[in-house]
């Protein structure tokens, strides 16, 4: 296990079943963080119909994962699956740009 895995934390449905898999990386508690975290909460619970997995990763603590994925900037949204890979950076307050990136059709 990589020394930072532990201080991961994942939400939603187990990945083998999730629909959709994401990784948030945030910077612990900023606001625009905190936004972030709640904001995606509520389109996932609204949207995605218990089919997802967020990874929530706090450069703060590890910020290696952030490197590897060339994430530079928080929060930044990672859609891992559906493919392709898309990115949405900001507080995720954009309902509409973070639907997109998840494929959603309103």
């Amino acid at each position: 296990m990589r020394a930072g895995a532990k201080k991961r934390k994942a939400a939603g449905e187990p990945a083998a079943s999730a629909k959709y898999q994401l990784r948030l990386y945030v910077a612990g508690n900023e606001p625009n963080s905190a936004i972030a975290r709640e904001a995606l909460d509520k389109i996932c619970s609204t949207y995605l119909q218990n089919s997802w997995r967020v990874e929530t990763i706090d450069v703060l603590k590890d910020f290696h994962p952030a490197v590897e994925e060339r994430i530079l900037v928080t929060p930044a949204l990672v859609v891992v699956e559906p493919g392709p890979r898309s990115v949405v950076f900001g507080n995720l307050t954009d309902t509409k740009k973070v639907l997109a990136a998840l494929k959603v059709v309103v």
